[in-house]
């Protein structure tokens, strides 16, 4: 978990078992994030400028879910919004997902956290978080902590990233 120290150094403690599963949900969010349907004909203007994306809203509920739609009242100005804006947001969640893998594996028992790191750290459980969520349905309405729940390990870990999520924000205030 997070901590807050002397001066407002951050420090990171987890155990193996916390780094390995938070090593596989992030390189799993990794995998959702890669873009696989790259057009070879795209016009080599508009790759260079990422301006070559997609303009349609994901069929998988959880992409659409962390690339909303931009305009819902205007088909064209959401096609646009999405086209110029998506790639580089899909690559600024990589490259948050990257910095945090990065730490797990250069992590020791307790690691200190920079400015830049957390703000890492801060984004990629939060989109975790945003797909799990997803998957599992969790709206604003639904009641997180019911024993009921079909996926219990979902919601495990859910709360878990929760928590971590939690103690990172306390350790910036």
């Amino acid at each position: 978990m997070f901590k807050s120290g002397i001066g407002g150094r951050i420090t990171l403690k987890l155990d193996d078992a916390e780094k390995q599963v938070l090593s596989q949900i992030f390189e799993q969010m990794d995998e959702l994030l890669q873009v696989t349907n790259f057009d070879k004909n795209a016009d080599p203007l508009a790759r260079m400028l990422n301006m070559d994306g997609s303009t349609e809203i994901s069929d998988d509920p959880a992409l659409a879910r962390l690339f909303p739609d931009g305009y819902s009242q205007d088909e064209h100005a959401s096609a646009d919004f999405r086209r110029f804006t998506e790639q580089d947001l899909r690559q600024a969640k990589i490259d948050a997902l990257n910095d945090v893998r990065l730490m797990l594996m250069d992590s020791n028992a307790k690691t200190s956290v920079t400015s830049v790191q957390a703000q890492s750290w801060l984004k990629a459980i939060n989109d975790v978080r945003l797909v799990l969520g997803t998957r599992l349905e969790i709206t604003d309405s639904s009641e997180r902590y019911n024993d009921s729940q079909e996926d219990e390990s979902g919601m495990h870990l859910y709360n878990y990233l929760t928590f971590l999520q939690g103690t990172l924000l306390d350790a910036l205030t």
